[in-house]
């Protein structure tokens, strides 16, 4: 009996290369359990700010798409008070609107087609004679 319990007694020496490899492969464990975990959480938060962004250029768009439509309608019931050049710049303004795409799509320079739109509205507005521009919303007060 006394044998049995001198071979289930711990050894004098410690081996600290099996420590130190215990270590390491809880830290290895961690690290893969938080990757996993940051995975998760940015694929909900970029979808949250996928829609939040979508929105925002959404509603910009639409502004410059009914202030074209309204002096489009403007145009065809007073043709004097708008010039030719003036109706083909709101055209042309109209055209760059009608392809900002709805859906997300790989490889689709949405802000360079933005920047293309605030521009030749711009132009447009400036043309017009007129002062009109986009006033962003103020920001949500929603946390997630």
């Amino acid at each position: 009996m006394a044998n049995a319990d001198a071979s289930q007694e711990l050894p004098v020496e410690l081996d600290l290369d099996s420590l130190i490899h215990l270590e390491n492969m809880f830290v290895e464990y961690g690290r893969e359990d938080g990757r996993a975990a940051g995975v998760r959480s940015g694929v909900i938060e970029g979808r949250v700010m996928g829609c939040e962004k979508g929105f925002e250029f959404s509603r910009e768009v639409g502004y410059y798409a009914g202030c074209a439509q309204l002096w489009k309608s403007l145009a065809q019931l007073d043709p004097e008070r708008i010039s030719e050049k003036t109706l083909k710049k709101i055209n042309s303004l109209m055209d760059l609107i009608n392809s900002f795409p709805r859906q997300n799509q790989p490889g689709d320079d949405v802000i360079a087609l933005l920047d293309r739109i605030r521009g030749k509205f711009k132009m447009v507005a400036s043309a017009m004679q007129t002062a009109e521009r986009y006033a962003e919303a103020p920001k949500s007060k929603m946390f997630y």
